[in-house]
């Protein structure tokens, strides 16, 4: 998919009467390896709880120029649905499937969502997640398993990832040459005009599956939301 064929389609979403929808463009700079990527990403929530997402990743064919020849490489398209349990508790199933270089990779998820009576500005959310690769042989499943915290406070919000990762396969090496990996991330938005809110996140992740070199991942983007 190209730029300009993924920007008509947000326009044709957001002409269309369409609620609780957001547009998030994000940039992406990893600091060991000197890469760039961005992406774009529209979701469309409907009254029947039911959500879908479509997001495109980008990059440039030449690493030294990042708005250079840039290229999709990796779609996903993702449906969900919200099961209210209680006031305070919601559970979330879903399935984003990647698509990049031909191959797809299935995402099969489910998230629990806590958000206490006594602080409504409080959020805790639990999610183990499936990535299988039908096309691999020993690097088929990964299992990963996300802790999320966030606040909001007026018109800012900070939140705090942690994932943690581990492979079905003895052979397939996620870090350290080990069946496991680790990364976590650190957010701030603030909420600027309107339903328009930049963001920039710092990221601790690994730099290669063979080694225990880390790196700092920084991203910047911003989030639009239409109700």
């Amino acid at each position: 998919m190209t730029l300009s064929r993924f920007l008509l389609l947000i326009l044709v979403l957001f002409v269309s009467n369409t609620v609780h929808a957001s547009f998030n463009i994000r940039h992406e700079y990893k600091s060991n390896r000197q890469e760039h990527t961005s992406r774009m990403k529209v979701d469309h929530k409907f009254d029947s709880n039911v959500s879908v997402g479509l997001e495109v990743k980008f990059r440039s064919k030449d690493s030294q120029d990042f708005m250079k020849d840039v290229e999709a490489y990796a779609k996903e398209f993702s449906i969900a649905y919200d099961y209210t349990l209680s006031p305070q508790w919601r559970l979330s199933p879903g399935m984003p499937v990647e698509t990049s270089n031909g191959n797809e990779t299935y995402k099969p998820q489910l998230r629990l969502t806590y958000r206490p009576s006594w602080d409504k500005m409080l959020s805790l959310s639990g999610r183990y997640r499936l990535d299988i690769k039908p096309h691999e042989t020993v690097n088929k499943f990964r299992h990963r398993l996300t802790f999320v915290a966030g606040y909001n406070f007026q018109k800012w919000a900070a939140s705090y990832e942690g994932n943690v990762y581990y492979s079905d396969n003895s052979n397939y090496h996620l870090y350290n040459g080990d069946r496991k990996n680790w990364e976590q991330n650190f957010s701030f938005r603030y909420r600027a005009v309107g339903n328009w809110a930049p963001f920039f996140e710092l990221g601790d992740i690994s730099v290669s599956n063979q080694s225990d070199d880390r790196e700092l991942r920084m991203r910047a983007g911003i989030r639009v939301s239409f109700k």
